[in-house]
């Protein structure tokens, strides 16, 4: 598994593109291997968002992973997490760092560091999955501040990629 078939499976899921059984073979086969690779040093200085827009630094490895979980999701369902150690785990640190963000501001809880951020997240709220919290109240506090412009959005987000996400979040 590659960063560029990462990509393409996400527009895939974006674009509500069936995923196809051999690209589901090589998830079941790579992605946790490619979850354990990743990293700041692995991945690509720059990461292209499904609209074209591009991250750099933290946030692009926070895109990254949660267009993983997003994939596991996926192909594996509601229960993704027990298809393989590696999905709770992340799960559990991409939700842990979202926690501790809405303890330590005054940012409604779900919402996460940035806009980027916080919009790679919204599917997986979308989604169900994290077994842990209220991923509807997530999801609707996420939306509720992009739709108001509050908190991260505020300052400027990727427009394109919040509609896209937003797209795809509103159809689960």
């Amino acid at each position: 598994m590659t960063f560029d078939d990462l990509a393409a499976w996400t527009r895939l899921i974006g674009e509500r593109q069936k995923l196809s059984s051999s690209v589901k073979a090589q998830v079941v086969k790579e992605l946790p291997v490619f979850l354990r690779e990743l990293s700041s040093k692995t991945a690509p200085p720059r990461w292209k968002l499904p609209t074209g827009e591009s991250l750099s630094d933290a946030t692009r490895l926070t895109a990254m992973r949660c267009h993983c979980l997003l994939l596991a999701r996926t192909v594996f369902g509601v229960n993704y997490i027990k298809a393989d150690p590696e999905y709770e785990a992340l799960a559990r640190d991409v939700l842990f760092g979202v926690m501790r963000h809405a303890f330590n501001t005054s940012d409604p809880k779900g919402v996460f560091c940035c806009p980027p951020c916080t919009l790679s997240l919204l599917p997986l709220y979308a989604a169900s999955c994290f077994k842990w919290v209220d991923c509807a109240e997530l999801k609707a506090n996420v939306i509720g501040a992009l739709e108001r412009g509050e908190s991260v959005f505020r300052r400027s987000y990727p427009k394109a990629y919040a509609e896209w996400v937003l797209g795809l979040s509103r159809g689960r």
